[in-house]
């Protein structure tokens, strides 16, 4: 009998500061301060255009794709093998890669200590 392991980074109460964005992203730059979220918004599909829901098509809550969107690969590695995304946002390492709809853009001002619990504790209750 084999075991199969699957390496992931998981995800808890957070906020980042943008170091770097993607071809296209025009929403945030560098040096914004985000709070990942995994209830992502693509801000296109009919969920995220409707006043009733907000489970995008997109990037609804999905614990077994663990991968980007773009080109289904992982962005983290560790000695060659794959570490994949958990929820999206991979919160546990000092650096992660994320779609731009799963990041909320904050208040500059905004206690950083105080409204990282908006990420994971509010919307998980």
């Amino acid at each position: 009998m084999s075991i199969s392991y699957v390496l992931n980074i998981f995800f808890f109460l957070a906020f980042r500061i943008v170091e770097s964005v993607g071809e296209g992203v025009t929403d945030l730059k560098p040096g914004d301060q985000v709070l990942p979220v995994f209830t992502g918004e693509c801000k296109e599909c009919d969920h995220c255009k409707s006043e009733e829901s907000n489970m995008c098509d997109l990037l609804r809550i999905n614990t077994d794709r663990g991968v980007m969107l773009s080109d289904g690969k992982s962005r983290f590695s560790i000695n060659g093998q794959p570490i994949y995304h958990f929820v999206g946002t991979s919160t546990f390492s000092e650096y992660t890669v994320v779609h731009v709809g799963c990041v909320a853009k904050i208040n500059p001002t905004a206690p950083l200590d105080k409204v990282c619990v908006l990420s994971c504790g509010i919307s998980t209750g």
